[in-house]
């Protein structure tokens, strides 16, 4: 782990120990049964490379990993961190959508809409200022999905989407 990265993880932790939850409809907190389900959902659309960054994180951030359901059936997950920056103004919170995935089952149904929708209102809640996101360049249903949702385009990246893929980072401000 970068020195840089320890403080930021750190403090992280310390916000997220007040992060406050909404309520949210057909939405709830991953708990350790749905955790294949939502494995499965994962690998249809990313490499084995993010799967263990998932797994590694499932424990961490139990207060920021969601499921969307569908009659009792997982539709989708969607999780994020916290990544606190500091500056001369203080510390900005901003949150960045780790990953985000609907079973294929349930695509083109408004269920990742949902999911980041709900999501974005409790960030605002807890004073983020920004989310952040990397969705593959070939992704473009997810593009078009953020960029509905005032997503911006605010660079293009290699390697953090997979081995030998391009993807863009994306912005959503939030104050």
């Amino acid at each position: 782990m970068s020195f840089k990265k320890l403080p930021r993880d750190a403090v992280g932790a310390y916000l997220l120990k007040e992060w406050k939850s909404i309520e949210k409809e057909n939405i709830v907190l991953v708990d350790e049964t749905m955790l294949p389900e939502i494995f499965r959902i994962h690998a249809e659309s990313f490499d084995s490379e993010t799967q263990k960054k998932l797994q590694k994180s499932s424990k961490k951030l139990r207060k920021i990993f969601y499921v969307i359901k569908s009659r009792d059936k997982i539709a989708g997950y969607c999780t994020y961190y916290l990544k606190p920056e500091l500056s001369f103004k203080g510390l900005k919170k901003k949150s960045v959508i780790q990953s985000i995935a609907i079973d294929k089952k349930f695509r083109g149904m408004g269920y990742g809409k949902k999911l980041l929708e709900e999501s974005i209102k409790e960030m605002k809640l807890n004073g983020i200022a920004s989310v952040l996101l990397y969705v593959n360049v070939i992704n473009t249903p997810a593009i078009k999905l953020y960029e509905k949702m005032s997503f911006q385009v605010i660079k293009e990246i290699e390697e953090v989407c997979g081995k030998q893929e391009k993807c863009y980072l994306m912005e959503l401000k939030l104050t």
